[in-house]
C-alpha cells in the first residue's frame, strides 16, 4: 500500500527572497565607493612660462612631408635625403621648443617612418606628430 503525505507534494513558491539581491547591491556600493576616488583627476594644471623676447614667435610646428618617391619637403622647401639630418639639427638648434608634423605617404613602409623618427630623435626634436597623406603634394 502506498503512503501519501504532505511532504512529497509540490507547492509553488510565491515569495521571493531579496537577501541575495541586497548582498549584491551592498557589494556594488562598496566597489563604487572605493573606485570613485581613484577616478578623480584633480591634478593642478601648470601653464608653460613664455619668454617675452620681442622677436617674432617661433613656429609651433613645421610640416615634414615624405612623398611616395622618397623625396622630402621640410616646411615647403625640397631637401635631399642626405641634407635632412643637418637641416633638422639646424631647426632644432634655432627652435628648441618647436615640433615637427611628419606626413608620410600612405604607401610607404613603416621602416621608412622608423628611420625618419630615428633621424628626428638624433637631431634633438622631441615633439612629433605623425599622419599619412594619399596624394602627392
Amino acid at each position: 500500500m502506498k503512503r501519501l503525505s504532505n511532504r512529497t507534494q509540490l507547492r509553488l513558491i510565491t515569495e521571493i527572497s531579496i537577501t541575495p539581491l541586497l548582498d549584491l547591491v551592498i557589494m556594488l556600493m562598496f566597489v563604487f565607493l572605493l573606485a570613485a576616488p581613484l577616478l578623480k583627476h584633480d591634478k593642478a594644471l601648470t601653464l608653460p612660462v613664455t619668454r617675452d623676447s620681442g622677436d617674432a614667435a617661433p613656429p609651433s610646428s613645421v610640416r615634414l612631408f615624405m612623398h611616395k618617391d622618397m623625396s622630402v619637403t621640410l616646411d615647403g622647401a625640397m631637401l635631399a635625403r642626405v641634407d635632412l639630418p643637418f637641416a633638422l639639427k639646424h631647426f632644432a638648434a634655432k627652435h628648441p621648443e618647436a615640433g615637427i608634423e611628419v606626413r608620410m605617404h600612405r604607401d610607404l613602409s613603416v621602416q621608412h617612418l622608423m628611420e625618419l623618427m630615428d633621424t628626428l630623435n638624433e637631431a634633438g626634436i622631441k615633439k612629433t606628430a605623425v599622419a599619412t597623406h594619399a596624394d602627392e603634394l
